[in-house]
């Protein structure tokens, strides 16, 4: 331990570092004794002991889990290196440490593997992506780059729902959707920080949701569009990939809609207000656009209690087994199975939550208590891929908690939800609300966030926080 508080001492002072840099003597054999600490985070500084390292620190490489860490110096005996974020592979966080070794030409003259390990402790972070608004906390949309000021390049106001691109593919800018209520379809790029555009509220009414078909080249809208049962104005519209989901063109004609599902046979279910309906669309092979006057009713919430309609949203399973439904006017999630035999959505049965007893508690199933609900997505958990449940489902559920609640929940296959994110701090001030970034559950704070959606490439949950006018993101550092 006195030698690495010396050598730390030397590398903040840069002395050790500021003699002449010399690769290993290769005349004479590198070996290698241990390496300290052998746990940590993002950031840590790690100590290889051993000999004949020289003190050019080009031609050492240092890799934590096969990621490269910063070399920072070596005095020959002991090397200083910074471990990278996420350095760590599999579920156990164990990682490799390896170091080589470089000659003048580039070319590596040792390459040695501890048969020790580095455990990486993960950090999760909430953070934020962009966030533009004036001195009096408001937003207004703007096309161009999330980066500068109030007033500079792009910005959004609000975000209700968010999808991932669903055919991105390694190399491909990462897309992100969104859909504002009464405002259009945006276009964020990621990989480029930026905002588009894609078409304004024109022809629908309000746009609650919007799905991808499975083949990804066609977003499907659902509209609220006023109408109770009849078939008189359009309750969908769609855009292809064809035409950079500019251009939207009446799908179907129907009563008011606030989500659809579509199925890999082309079946797509739908939401309506009028007793909470769930329906099967039939468009019995008509070209598009046509009126549902022959939709098939799966089954009502009002079946469960009394409720007159809802603004339902259904999430289809990744593995389209069944959906669940969400909605701001019923305080739990229910689930429905899919039956491929009669191509039905089945009466939902509660995963978690009472249908009409809010408030915020985490437990099992009718144990807990939710605010409103507003978006959710299902989300790959790596423990049941390496330990399968018996049922083979992957995912959890992850979902906004909006009035309410103000945080981001997680809900097994099992029903069990517990706090993902937010309400940080509550016993200092009494409140549960704020722009708070930080440690997910002990210091960060949303307030009424909306959109949801999940990178699968990078492990980052992006949430759209509606009071603050702010995309934010949550993940491991």
């Amino acid at each position: 331990m006195c030698c690495c508080g010396l050598f730390l001492v030397s590398c903040s002072d840069n002395a050790e570092f500021e003699k002449a840099l010399v690769p290993s003597d290769a005349s004479k054999p590198v070996t290698f004794t241990n390496f300290t600490p052998n746990e940590g985070s993002m950031r840590t500084r790690i100590y290889i002991h051993g000999s004949n390292f020289g003190t050019d620190p080009s031609k050492i490489q240092v890799t934590v889990a096969g990621k490269e860490a910063k070399v920072i110096g070596s005095d020959g005996n002991i090397i200083h290196a910074q471990v990278r974020k996420r350095s760590y592979s599999g579920v156990n966080y164990d990682s490799p440490v390896n170091v080589k070794m470089l000659n003048d030409k580039g070319e590596v003259t040792t390459d040695y593997t501890f048969d020790e390990t580095f455990h990486y402790t993960p950090k999760w972070t909430v953070g934020t992506v962009f966030r533009k608004v004036d001195e009096k906390g408001n937003a207004t949309f703007a096309e161009g780059s999330f980066d500068g000021k109030f007033g500079e390049g792009g910005n959004l106001v609000c975000s209700d729902w968010l999808i991932f691109d669903p055919k991105y593919k390694e190399g491909d800018d990462r897309l992100l959707f969104s859909s504002n209520y009464d405002q259009g379809l945006y276009q964020l790029n990621l990989t480029k920080r930026d905002i588009k555009r894609l078409f304004p509220r024109t022809q629908y009414k309000s746009m609650q949701t919007f799905t991808f078909t499975p083949d990804g080249d066609t977003i499907i809208c659902s509209d609220d569009n006023g109408q109770a049962s009849n078939c008189t104005k359009p309750n969908m519209y769609y855009a292809l990939r064809s035409e950079g989901f500019r251009k939207i063109r009446p799908y179907a004609y129907g009563p008011c809609t606030y989500s659809t599902v579509c199925m890999p046979n082309g079946t797509k279910f739908y939401a309506s207000w009028t007793n909470a309906a769930i329906y099967r669309q039939e468009p019995e092979g008509r070209p598009i656009p046509f009126a549902d006057e022959n939709r098939t009713k799966c089954f009502t919430l009002a079946q469960i209690s009394q409720i007159n309609g809802a603004h339902i949203r259904l999430v289809m399973h990744p593995a389209h087994k069944y959906v669940y439904i969400i909605a701001p006017q019923i305080r739990c999630i229910l689930r429905s199975n899919y039956n491929a035999q009669t191509n039905m959505l089945e009466y939902p049965t509660v995963v978690a939550g009472n249908f009409s007893q809010g408030g915020f508690a985490e437990g099992t199933g009718g144990a807990a208590r939710f605010g409103q609900l507003w978006c959710g997505i299902f989300v790959k958990n790596q423990d049941y891929v390496n330990n399968p449940r018996g049922d083979g489902d992957e995912y959890d559920f992850y979902v906004t908690g909006k009035d309410e609640n103000d945080c981001i929940w997680k809900v097994t296959p099992d029903g069990v939800a517990t706090l993902a994110a937010g309400r940080s701090n509550e016993s200092k001030d009494g409140q549960t609300w704020g722009y708070v970034d930080g440690d997910p559950l002990q210091e960060a704070r949303f307030e009424q966030p909306k959109g949801l959606a999940y990178d699968e490439t990078d492990q980052t949950w992006y949430i759209y926080d509606y009071n603050y006018h702010a995309l934010r993101y949550m993940t491991v550092e």
